[in-house]
């Protein structure tokens, strides 16, 4: 019990940034403001039962900055027992008299689900209220589930209206916000120019994440020349202000732009392309989906190029394997990536773009490695592509970044299957003894999980299972009596986290990841 009370009361410290005790930053009422020095422990002026009964009096004359007090002491447990109703009350009561942080507060209670069921739609409309009853914290929060689609839709445009209103008012983090969107072109055409200006307005106003996003815009050269001393000037200021992000990207080797096209890489428009070829473009390309073959079935080999937010630049390129199975509309198949996970997927072609049906994938994130991260599958747009000996589906895929609730950057695949000369049927390399290893389900919720792949001969195979720091979680050497396609159940009773599975056969080793929830 004591567990869930201090939770609770660490969530509601969240009320603490925005002045809570005073709508004003100079309070008129000397009373309220004796009765706010006598609730600081360690003082000579503490005295938390004379300045709760000042609170009650002033709440009782109908001062509604009092009633918001009496809110935050009982949410905080301040020289009163913890009582989280009655702090909802209070901020209830302030909030009829218009008195706008009591807004704010009663927004954070909903959005966390503390004392009060969750609702992120009652959250947003609170967030709204307090905005406009001058709040500036409201601005920030309100846009920022518009700009999630949380308790409200998704709405960039609105997000952007929001931020502009909140900058207007002086909000530092709004102005911010709105080289956000610019930066990653969501809702505006994406344009590190603008990102830029915002965050160097941001910045001149002590916004860390302003000051963070200047060091990386010239780390790796969005929208300025390359400068790494420049890069370091900001990481380290947004460093010393806090921000763990800033000492994560100091540490790192290589910038995420290792490998620049340009030393000063300027967003442009891109078009969309009818016709593509089998090379990997060196800035993304926008695809028109042409899939004029009647059946795509096939295990494919290729890459994952991962662009920058303008499309200008590779950042990374991933090998996948990709087994697609095709009746009519319906693709069903089986996705593995080299630095992510392996999974089963469904999906729809339709004319214009290929729908994937509730496909996730988790892949590691840059700054926070070795913790993955969760993608949604979202859509395709691929063209067929042959050659005398092969068939290649090439364009865009767009993840979903169910976290951040917004697009993965833009994304391009290149995949090819070898086609016999009489039948057009895939051929499978044959010199892969095992192939297409497959954890599912994934993440793993029991106590087991089965283990599927492809078996082209006989051979002895075993696995290892190790934690991200490389200890030994689990071995098993794996029994087959057939050939074709295998499937083994394996006990696996281990602490939630991630894994790495290696399966080996002769002098070769396959690597996936296994997710254990």
């Amino acid at each position: 019990m004591k567990k869930t009370i201090k939770t609770r009361i660490s969530l509601l410290l969240l009320l603490g940034t925005v002045h809570c005790f005073s709508q004003t930053e100079t309070n008129q009422n000397t009373e309220l403001t004796t009765a706010r020095l006598q609730l600081i422990e360690g003082t000579s002026n503490y005295n938390p039962e004379a300045a709760l009964a000042t609170y009650l009096l002033q709440a009782a004359q109908g001062n509604a900055e009092a009633m918001n007090g009496l809110g935050l002491i009982y949410s905080r447990g301040m020289g009163v027992p913890v009582n989280e109703a009655l702090a909802l009350e209070w901020f209830e009561k302030a909030a009829q008299n218009g008195y706008a942080k009591s807004y704010y507060n009663i927004a954070i209670l909903y959005k966390k689900g503390v004392s009060v069921t969750k609702d992120l739609t009652k959250a947003a409309a609170y967030f709204e209220k307090a905005a406009k009853s001058g709040c500036n914290d409201g601005w920030i929060c309100w846009g920022e589930m518009a700009k999630d689609g949380q308790g409200i839709p998704q709405d960039y445009t609105l997000a952007m209206s929001i931020f502009q209103q909140g900058a207007n008012n002086g909000d530092e983090h709004c102005i911010y916000a709105q080289g956000y969107l610019y930066y990653k072109g969501f809702g505006v055409p994406q344009d590190y120019n603008k990102a830029i200006e915002f965050f160097q307005q941001a910045a001149d106003k002590g916004n860390v994440m302003g000051i963070y996003m200047l060091g990386y815009c010239y780390r790796n050269g969005y929208g300025v020349t390359i400068d790494a001393e420049k890069a370091k000037y900001w990481f380290t200021k947004a460093a010393d202000l806090g921000l763990k992000r800033a000492n994560i990207e100091l540490a790192q080797p290589l910038a995420e732009n290792a490998a620049p096209n340009q030393t000063k890489t300027v967003s442009t428009t891109i078009p969309e392309v009818e016709n593509i070829t089998t090379e990997i473009p060196k800035k993304y390309k926008k695809v028109k989906q042409k899939i004029n073959k009647s059946d795509i079935s096939g295990i494919y080999t290729g890459h994952l190029m991962r662009y920058d937010w303008s499309g200008q630049n590779i950042l990374s390129t991933t090998p996948i394997k990709v087994t697609l199975d095709q009746e009519g509309e319906a693709l069903t198949g089986i996705w593995v990536e080299q630095e992510g996970d392996s999974i089963a997927f469904k999906a729809t072609m339709k004319k214009k773009f290929i729908e994937f049906d509730d496909s996730k994938i988790d892949r590691l994130n840059r700054y926070q490695e070795p913790i993955l991260e969760t993608y949604k599958f979202n859509e395709a747009k691929l063209q067929v592509l042959t050659t005398e000996d092969a068939l290649y589906l090439a364009g865009n895929l767009q993840l979903y970044n169910i976290k951040q609730h917004e697009n993965e950057k833009p994304m391009y695949v290149i995949l090819k299957r070898k086609i016999t000369a009489d039948e057009n049927e895939p051929n499978p390399a044959a010199n892969e003894i095992v192939s297409q290893l497959v954890v599912y389900p994934n993440p793993v919720t029991s106590t087991s999980f089965k283990l599927s792949f492809e078996l082209a001969e006989q051979t002895d195979i075993s696995i290892r299972i190790y934690d991200f720091t490389g200890f030994l979680v689990a071995k098993q050497k794996l029994t087959t009596t057939t050939l074709g396609l295998q499937e083994q159940n394996i006990a696996f009773d281990a602490p939630l986290g991630n894994y790495i599975l290696n399966l080996y056969y002769g002098n070769e080793v396959i690597k996936t990841i296994l997710i254990k929830k």
